[in-house]
């Protein structure tokens, strides 16, 4: 059964994370790299989200809520 990923979630993902295998079936494939970018590029030097962190982890969320 194939993972429930948007056109614009995997263009996001795509772009930001490359390395996510998009292909898999493994919800913790996506989830695990996507995570580790939101930890390393998506906080600020307070550990607030900025924009793109906010965006990544609405795209998280709705990719594990979706599946």
């Amino acid at each position: 059964m194939s993972l429930k990923i948007s056109d614009e979630q995997r263009l996001f993902i795509s772009k930001n994370v490359p390395e996510i295998d998009m292909e898999s079936n493994d919800l913790n494939d996506i989830l695990r790299p996507l995570d580790i970018f939101i930890s390393d590029i998506g906080l600020d030097d307070n550990y607030e989200l900025t924009d793109l962190g906010r965006k990544a982890q609405r795209i998280y969320d709705d990719i594990y809520l979706n599946n």
